[in-house]
């Protein structure tokens, strides 16, 4: 049996499509090479954190906190002021990844009115695998609201980070019935 090579990742290519006139393709390519953790994808994801749509901006965020690389700390600061709070989430999750402390923002963000604002933060608490998010998660395990109807829950989200989080799954609230 011969072992197939792994044909590694084109980084040049998918910094390209970060200037796709396409918002969805220009926001899963900056959440890629942010899971590739490629060095040379660094410069062009703090260029997207300028991207005209917020999505593409906090994909960015996303990525430059899973990459890792402080240099990004500059760039990243002024976005925890922005008007989108969904941005300010992902700005709060990549600078607490590269050493600055801003879970508080995270767990403020599980209180939000917007249900995709919320889901942002137990997403992001999930990615982080801080032991500090278990007490704010079970507090949103009764939120049954949805982003839209094939949508899972608030509840069912901050469930499946509770475990991600090595919660006891045996104490876990149960699970609500359709």
């Amino acid at each position: 049996m011969s072992q197939q090579s792994k044909t590694p990742p084109d980084i040049e290519g998918a910094i390209q499509l970060l200037r796709s006139p396409d918002v969805q393709i220009r926001q899963f390519v900056a959440y890629l090479l942010g899971q590739a953790g490629d060095a040379r994808a660094i410069e062009p994801l703090i260029d997207a954190l300028q991207d005209e749509h917020a999505g593409v901006r906090g994909a960015a965020a996303n990525a430059l906190g899973t990459i890792g690389d402080v240099s990004a700390v500059p760039y990243l600061k002024p976005l925890l002021n922005h008007n989108s709070p969904q941005l300010v989430v992902w700005a709060a999750f990549a600078l607490t990844r590269l050493g600055h402390d801003h879970f508080a923002v995270l767990e403020a963000a599980l209180q939000s009115a917007e249900v995709d604002v919320r889901r942002s933060a137990i997403l992001a608490m999930q990615q982080l695998g801080d032991r500090r998010a278990i007490e704010p998660l079970l507090a949103v395990c009764d939120d049954h609201s949805r982003r839209f109807a094939v949508d899972s829950t608030v509840a069912e989200a901050a469930m499946k980070a509770l475990v991600s989080l090595g919660y006891n799954i045996g104490r876990l609230p149960p699970r609500p019935r359709r």
